[in-house]
């Protein structure tokens, strides 16, 4: 694979594949995930989360209304909530690919 931007679920490649992506993909990992790092409640996102996720089209919607904003409060219930299922949901992303029929119950932004 070349390019990652018609990939539609990002569960469809494998954990090697997924640490390419990653590599590849560097500045807009730091510069997500330190948003994120500001954004997020509870247990923040450690420093393998794939904040780079947010950089590709799956997630272009979420990315757009997350970009805008510096801090928790400033997120509407709705978009907090959409962050936090995010978060959840992609903890272990480049960890394993086990588990991952957590994505099937969200009608989030994997739909958009």
């Amino acid at each position: 694979m070349d390019t990652y931007d018609f990939l539609a679920d990002p569960r469809a490649i494998s954990l090697e594949q997924r640490h390419r992506v990653l590599a590849s993909m560097q500045r807009e990992q730091t510069w997500w995930l330190d948003r994120l790092q500001a954004l997020s409640e509870g247990q923040k996102p450690e420093r393998d989360f794939p904040a780079f996720l947010l950089a590709m089209a799956p997630f272009q919607d979420l990315a757009k209304r997350l970009a805008k904003a510096t801090q928790r409060a400033q997120l509407a219930p709705a978009l907090a909530d959409e962050l936090d299922w995010f978060v959840n949901a992609f903890r272990y992303y480049l960890r394993t690919s086990e588990g991952e029929d957590v994505f099937s119950g969200h009608r989030g932004s994997l739909e958009h």
